[in-house]
């Protein structure tokens, strides 16, 4: 596994969606990339973090509103092309 494969995923490493196979060899690479392993620390640490203090965030209305349109239209798009 290179960098590139690793970085790619590394949300599906963090939220255990990976297998054992798949995940051990993102951890063999973490392992010898220094600058990987820092990577995913960050985006775990950051993600505990949201984790912690999402409940307290909440986005701009006009941000939900353009986030929520845009999952309609996607899911539209996706019936359509059943």
């Amino acid at each position: 596994m290179n960098c590139h494969e690793a970085a790619a995923r590394v949300y599906e490493y963090l939220d255990r969606e990976l297998t054992p196979e798949v995940a051990l060899e993102i951890e063999r690479h973490l392992e010898a990339c220094p600058a990987c392993y820092d990577h995913f620390e960050f985006q775990r640490a950051f993600l505990e973090l949201l984790a912690r203090r999402g409940a307290a965030i909440r986005a701009p209305e006009e941000l939900r509103r353009r986030v929520e349109e845009l999952l309609h239209k996607d899911q539209a798009r996706r019936n359509t092309a059943e």
